[in-house]
């Protein structure tokens, strides 16, 4: 079993290590999964949906849905806005404030994917 304080790269896990629950994003009502199919990553933010449907609609226009995200690079949050630059890397889409920062995130994404944060 992954000690409770390891960074976090696995959402999922991490989240039913601490025992939490959520909503989903479009229906509060119902439950969401708290599993990686049910999950959608950008940047160091998470968001978890009860079905494949709500998943794919947050999916099909993420920028529509997302608010405010945290550079990976300059840490400082912002609301990426259509054509703002992007990278992927680990499965995640990264969004950023400017382009010297994309540049910056894709010589060494490891240096930037997490922010040491620990859950």
């Amino acid at each position: 079993m992954p000690c409770p304080d390891v960074l976090v790269q696995d959402v999922p896990a991490a989240v039913n290590r601490k025992g939490l629950s959520f909503q989903d994003y479009f229906d509060p009502a119902r439950p969401a999964v708290l599993d990686a199919r049910h999950c959608v990553r950008l940047n160091y933010e998470a968001w978890f949906f009860a079905d494949d449907r709500s998943r794919d609609r947050f999916a099909a226009d993420p920028l529509a849905n997302c608010g405010l995200l945290t550079d990976p690079v300059s840490k400082q949050r912002f609301r990426p806005q259509r054509g703002a630059p992007l990278a992927h890397h680990g499965g995640v889409a990264f969004y950023f404030e400017s382009d010297a920062n994309r540049a910056l995130f894709e010589q060494d994404p490891e240096r930037y994917r997490l922010p040491h944060w620990q859950m």
